[in-house]
């Protein structure tokens, strides 16, 4: 099974609540992750017939969050669209600190942070403050998506252990360029949100499922 990470803007307000009562994060996490599949769903029907929206709704996974959830998440105020790094956050964190474990602040940003709730499979949520997120952010707006994509070493970092490194029967060559494409596209929307959130003042909410 995948390791998908996934982050969130939260105000002022939010981490103070969310340190308050911990047991709120699990349930925003369910509204969140809802709301997110919902506006893909959104977004793909416009492209669809009517034949394929009805096969579409019909494969569709359940809600995460019941009517309770939502009414307690509800009391947190308007919430920030969560994005996903999907299985890159790893080969992003290890391009960011040269290595996979811990250290490196603040390049270790997606493996850091203040823990908070229960263990979601991967373990807790972990949160970061307005001030970590605004040194995270001068940090992204240092780098270059070139420079990033230079580092990438397919057989280093198999070697290393970074986590869903492509396996099968394709090349290096076409391994790295997937990589490389992967970092484009995932370093650029973490630095472009993260940014935003910063921008307004929130911290990040980060977790993995």
């Amino acid at each position: 099974m995948s390791i998908i990470g996934w982050v969130m803007g939260v105000t002022s307000a939010q981490i103070a609540a969310l340190r308050a009562t911990p047991l709120f994060v699990g349930g925003l996490i369910k509204v969140a992750q809802d709301e997110h599949f919902k506006a893909r769903f959104d977004e793909l029907i416009k492209r669809m017939s009517p034949a394929q929206i009805k096969r579409f709704e019909e494969n569709q996974v359940p809600a995460l969050a019941d009517a309770e959830t939502r009414r307690q998440v509800a009391s947190l105020g308007v919430l920030e669209s969560a994005i996903t790094l999907e299985k890159s956050w790893y080969m992003l964190h290890y391009l960011f600190t040269g290595h996979v474990g811990l250290g490196n602040a603040p390049g270790d940003f997606l493996l850091t942070g203040e823990e908070l709730g229960d263990d979601l499979g991967y373990g807790p949520a972990r949160l970061h403050d307005e001030m970590a997120t605004r040194d995270f952010r001068d940090y992204l707006d240092r780098q270059e998506v070139a420079r990033l994509q230079g580092r990438i070493d397919l057989k280093e970092m198999e070697r290393a252990g970074v986590y869903a490194m492509p396996l099968g029967s394709g090349s290096d060559e076409e391994y790295t360029k997937e990589l490389r494409s992967d970092v484009a596209l995932f370093f650029t929307l973490l630095r472009d949100y993260v940014r935003k959130q910063s921008d307004k003042g929130n911290g990040l909410l980060l977790w993995w499922n």
